[in-house]
């Protein structure tokens, strides 16, 4: 019996957002005979490491072609195929990690077969006929592919224009996400699954997102010094950064055993859906919920500071970072019922750095100017 060997592709991108213009292929598995031949009987497992990216890809996906019907779009139209792979290349070669390379070959392979002209043909109105219909983060992320994608072959003789370039930009709307009530992340902490519990806490107290619960391995990610439990976290983009770990969460890691903090059921960790699932279980509501209710939480706590929480998220622009707080109706209430005053004084707490902790200040909102 060959052996089997499981390639994962993303169904959902970091942030937990809907997959990119719908839907995703799933994982799928590739035997012995469908690997490529090797010279002196090098393993294909480390031949493979040496190889493009595009080269990497081609193996299974052939297989997905010839075996899941319902994957027929992973081919690309036959005279993009070189285009493509020799852009997949060029992204791998500047440092893309291989999920967004997956994303970008399956968004441009999609977009190929849907206007089924060659590269050179393609204008905007193609594109904007494409993207109709579609969520915004999903005509946000094809625009972006098709513009980087035309771009990088408008400077190799491949196309004379750009179809994205007359297309406007999709504008960044504030997410209709919820955050997760207090009393359904208790439910969750009760909850007699351990990893279940686990994935809550780092969601909830630590704002994790779902692959980087996956990522955490107890070897090497785990710090201890004088103040307590410091995480080292793996994100987005190759991204990293080191959160504090709330003493509760870090006593329930110090028990954990092996080298991933949820493993896999052969080897290596587990996938975001094993967590993700588990969270939804225990709590009723989607693991990114969590990580909005963690930015709210830190917000609102530790004096509105908009920089504070955009690190710890790890985002790398403060916009993003503001689609995750909520508005608290308290603060709402307030701010409008402070317009009603008409005394024109503003009291305001002094800046701790240049004042002392507890002054206030008192000024006129008469001398307030703008520009």
């Amino acid at each position: 019996m060959s052996s089997v060997t499981e390639v994962a592709v993303p169904t959902s991108d970091f942030d937990g957002n809907a997959p990119v213009n719908g839907s995703r292929c799933m994982a799928s598995t590739f035997s012995e005979e469908h690997r490529p031949e090797t010279r002196n009987s090098i393993p294909w497992e480390v031949m493979k490491k040496s190889l493009p990216f595009s080269m990497r890809l081609r193996s299974p996906m052939r297989y997905w072609n010839d075996n899941r019907k319902s994957c027929e779009h992973v081919e690309p139209r036959e005279d993009w195929k070189e285009s493509i792979e020799k852009w997949i290349d060029w992204m791998d070669a500047i440092g893309r990690t291989n999920d967004t390379l997956r994303t970008r070959w399956y968004q441009i392979v999609r977009f190929s077969k849907a206007v089924d002209k060659s590269i050179t043909d393609v204008t905007e109105d193609d594109l904007i006929f494409y993207l109709a219909g579609m969520g915004t983060e999903g005509r946000r992320g094809v625009r972006s592919c098709v513009k980087v994608f035309y771009q990088w072959s408008m400077k190799r003789g491949l196309a004379r224009r750009n179809p994205a370039d007359e297309v406007p930009t999709v504008p960044m709307t504030l997410p209709s996400g919820c955050i997760c009530p207090e009393e359904n992340i208790e439910q969750g902490l009760a909850s007699p699954d351990e990893n279940a519990r686990l994935a809550v806490m780092l969601g909830a107290f630590c704002g994790l997102r779902r692959i980087e619960m996956t990522r955490i391995n107890l070897k090497t990610d785990l710090e201890e010094n004088a103040e307590g439990m410091v995480l080292h976290v793996h994100g987005k983009g190759n991204k990293e950064r080191m959160l504090p770990v709330p003493a509760k969460l870090a006593s329930a890691l110090r028990k954990r055993t092996g080298v991933w903090l949820f493993p896999g059921d052969v080897q290596g960790h587990c996938g975001v859906d094993y967590v993700a699932k588990r969270i939804k279980t225990v709590t009723g509501y989607p693991s990114h919920s969590l990580r909005r209710r963690f930015a709210t939480c830190v917000y609102y706590r530790n004096g509105c500071n908009i920089v504070l929480v955009s690190r710890m998220l790890g985002h790398a622009n403060i916009a993003t970072t503001m689609r995750y707080i909520g508005l608290v109706q308290d603060e709402m209430r307030n701010a409008v019922e402070s317009t009603t005053r008409t005394d024109m004084r503003l009291t305001m707490p002094m800046n701790q750095v240049v004042g002392t902790a507890g002054s206030v200040a008192t000024y006129s909102l008469s001398t307030a100017r703008i520009g």
